[in-house]
């Protein structure tokens, strides 16, 4: 492989699910190949294993397991170069908004499938932010301000993250709702949700992980 690593910084479109992570792993790497990653070779074994791809005019591409506490699940993600999304909005000229807005949808589509093909019960697209597991968010650390929960979760999860984003317009997808909150992601206004507000739903949504589990 000739890049270990994308450039930074760098954006994360990351999963978290119950399911063997092995299977989980897998099918993150087809999801690689079927949105044009051309596989380039494996960088790490476990249990920081990381696949490379390459994409063309997206460059290096990793699938990757991100840090879990001893013995947690590890989330899953597909990891690239940020480019233009990695910018203040500010400096962008108008050739690196449409490359925004286009890796933006590429990303958004990602995570779609990523979602749906691993079963994962929330997710995120982040930039140079990881993807905290359910004990982390116990822990109150918040989940990115573009996070994806599965329609598996109860009410009471998504009642909290609906007051967070309050006032982003959330994309229903069959499978579970993505909530974008920063443009070029979102369609609507894009309005900073209140972050205590957001880090007491990422607490909810831990908990209730954790219920789940010990019911399991």
């Amino acid at each position: 492989m000739t890049d270990l690593y994308p450039k930074p910084p760098h954006l994360m479109i990351a999963v978290w699910s119950a399911d063997d992570e092995e299977l989980v792993f897998g099918r993150a790497c087809d999801v690689a190949g079927e949105f044009g990653c051309v596989l380039t070779g494996v960088a790490e074994e476990w249990p920081a294993k990381k696949v490379g791809y390459h994409r063309k005019g997206l460059g290096t591409v990793i699938v990757e397991r991100l840090f879990a506490a001893e013995g947690e699940t590890h989330p899953v993600a597909i990891s690239l170069s940020a480019r233009e999304l990695g910018w203040p909005e500010a400096l962008w000229t108008a050739k690196d908004r449409k490359a925004a807005y286009k890796l933006a949808g590429w990303a958004t589509d990602v995570l779609r499938e990523l979602t749906a093909r691993t079963g994962a019960l929330y997710g995120s697209i982040a930039v140079e932010e990881t993807l905290p597991t359910p004990s982390a968010l116990r822990a109150g650390i918040s989940i990115s301000s573009l996070p994806f929960l599965s329609a598996e979760l109860p009410t009471a999860v998504f009642d909290k993250f609906y007051a967070a984003f309050s006032r982003t317009q959330p994309v229903e997808w069959p499978h579970g709702t993505f909530f974008p909150d920063w443009k070029p992601f979102t369609k609507g206004s894009a309005t900073a949700p209140d972050r205590a507000t957001l880090t007491a739903a990422s607490t909810t949504l831990g908990n209730t992980l954790q219920r789940r589990k010990n019911e399991q």
